[in-house]
């Protein structure tokens, strides 16, 4: 597992959670190589689905989001993945607000629709050799 600055934080809305898993399931070579830090309902997600080891703080119901956020600060965080549902977000769902302005201040990146999504991925594996990112896309199909 990655140490400090090897770390990405992954929330997704209830909605959402389901295109999240999927990217992270083809792209899972350029996942493997770092720790993931996630609320509880997210990280068990992934586990489940992924199969990838996902450190797990409080639910979002029980501000897992705030203390997801405070470790942007520590500058151990590469990047945020918190893919929202401007449509139809439940009341009890993770703001997104405190994200906006930490990852601005500290110079994190910070992907909130799956388009961004698949380009912070792009940008984290870019050190990954070609021909194993292309080879682990044809495992996955």
């Amino acid at each position: 597992m990655a140490g400090a600055g090897q770390t990405i934080i992954m929330i997704a809305h209830e909605r959402k959670l389901p295109e999240l898993i999927k990217l992270i399931k083809k792209q899972r070579l350029v996942f493997e190589g770092y720790r993931l830090l996630a609320t509880s309902e997210t990280g068990e997600a992934i586990e489940r689905e992924v199969g990838l080891e996902v450190t797990h703080l409080f639910s979002g119901k029980k501000g897992g989001e705030i203390q997801l956020c405070g470790l942007i600060c520590t500058n151990s965080i590469r990047a945020v993945y918190f893919i929202r549902d401007p449509e139809t977000p439940a009341a009890d769902e993770p703001d997104i607000t405190p994200f906006y302005r930490v990852c601005d201040l500290n110079n994190v990146p910070l992907a909130t629709n799956m388009v961004s999504a698949v380009a912070l991925t792009h940008w984290l594996g870019r050190k990954i050799p070609a021909e194993s990112l292309s080879r682990e896309s044809e495992e996955a199909v």
